[in-house]
C-alpha cells in the first residue's frame, strides 16, 4: 500500500530441482521425492517432501519416480496435475507463474508452502482462483515481485508521527515506541490494522501490537496478516468477489489510485493481473473495471 521507492530490500530466489523433489516440495505419486525423503500426504495424493522413509498415515508406498524434465503440474485450470493443498487450487508452477509472467525472480519455495497454508484461505476468505490471481497481483504491485517487504522509510514515517495516528478507537494495547509501517507482502500498515490482525490470527492484541517486526520476520504471520488484510479488507469489498479487479486497487489504495491521480499505479497492477489470468488460463474475459 505504499510507493515501492519507499521499500527496503528483501532479496527472494528459486531453487527447482530436475528429476525428483527435495525437502519440503511438493511431491505425489507421480512425483518422486528424492533419495531419503518420503511423501507426506496433505490431501490426496498431494503432499511435501520430508527426510524419512515412511508415508503420513502409515503407508509405505514410495513415490514413481518422476523423469527429468517432466512438469510438476497444470499451468491452469484443467491443465496438468495441481495440487490440492490449502487453498486447493494453486500449484507451485502457478505460484512462480504469477510472478514470473511479469518479469518477477520466482519466489522461494517457503514462500509457496506458507501462501498454500489453510490459514491463507481462512483468512482471505478467497473463494475462487480469479481471487487469488487478483490477491496475488496486488502483492506484486505492493512489494515488486516478493522483493521489498518492509517499507523503506516507515521508521522515519514513525518520527514524524505517520503511522502513529489512529482512526476509531485507540487500540488496548499501543506503544509509541513501537512503529507500525508497511510490512509483509500487502504492505499491513496503521496501529489498528496490526491490533485488529493479531485479534483474528493469534486470538489476542498483543502478538502484534507488541511485537508488530513479527510480520516481515516469520513468513507464515506474513501471509496471514497479507490474507486478513483481504478477506477484512478488500474481498468484502462491492464487486470483488464478481471478479472485478479494479474493485480490490479501490479497496486498498482508493483514495491515491483511483481518484484521477497515479494512474500509473494502477495501469501496472492491472497487467500484472492480466499477466495472470493469461498464464492460468483463466476462463471468460478478465474485468478491470472498479477503479
Amino acid at each position: 500500500m505504499k510507493n515501492l521507492a519507499s521499500l527496503v530490500f528483501f532479496a527472494c530466489a528459486c531453487h527447482l530441482t530436475a528429476g525428483c523433489q527435495s525437502q519440503g516440495e511438493g511431491c505425489a505419486a507421480h512425483i518422486a521425492c528424492c533419495s531419503g525423503h518420503h511423501c507426506k500426504i496433505v490431501s490426496s495424493p498431494w503432499g511435501f517432501c520430508e527426510r524419512g522413509g515412511s508415508l503420513a498415515g502409515g503407508s509405505a508406498r514410495q513415490p514413481a519416480t518422476r523423469k527429468p524434465g517432466s512438469p510438476q503440474s497444470g499451468g491452469g485450470l484443467g491443465h496438468g496435475s495441481r495440487p490440492s493443498s490449502g487453498n486447493g487450487s494453486i500449484s507451485k508452477s502457478e505460484f512462480n507463474q504469477a510472478f514470473t509472467s511479469s518479469g518477477f525472480v520466482a519466489p522461494l519455495t517457503a514462500y509457496y508452502h506458507a501462501f498454500v497454508s489453510p490459514s491463507v484461505k481462512r483468512l482471505g476468505g478467497i473463494t475462487s482462483k480469479r481471487e487469488f490471481a487478483m490477491f496475488l497481483a496486488n502483492v506484486i504491485h505492493e512489494t515488486s515481485g516478493l522483493k521489498y517487504l518492509e517499507e523503506l522509510e516507515g521508521p522515519k514515517h514513525c518520527t514524524n508521527g505517520k503511522y502513529r495516528e489512529v482512526w476509531g478507537a485507540r487500540p488496548a494495547r499501543f506503544h509509541m515506541n513501537k512503529c507500525y509501517h508497511g510490512r509483509g507482502p500487502i504492505q499491513l500498515s496503521h496501529p489498528q490494522n496490526y491490533h485488529d490482525a493479531s485479534l483474528t490470527i493469534f486470538g489476542n492484541a498483543a502478538t502484534l501490537i507488541d511485537h508488530p517486526e513479527r510480520v516481515l520476520t516469520d513468513k507464515q504471520t506474513s501471509w496471514d496478516t497479507a490474507a486478513w488484510y483481504w478477506g477484512s479488507r478488500v474481498g468484502n469489498q462491492p464487486g470483488v468477489k464478481q471478479g472485478k479487479f479494479g474493485a480490490s486497487i479501490n479497496a486498498i489504495n482508493g483514495p491515491l489510485e483511483c481518484r484521477g491521480q497515479n494512474q500509473e499505479k494502477v495501469t501496472k497492477r492491472k497487467e500484472y493481473y492480466t499477466n495472470i489470468y493469461r498464464v492460468w488460463r483463466l476462463s471468460g474475459s478478465v474485468d478491470l473495471s472498479g477503479c
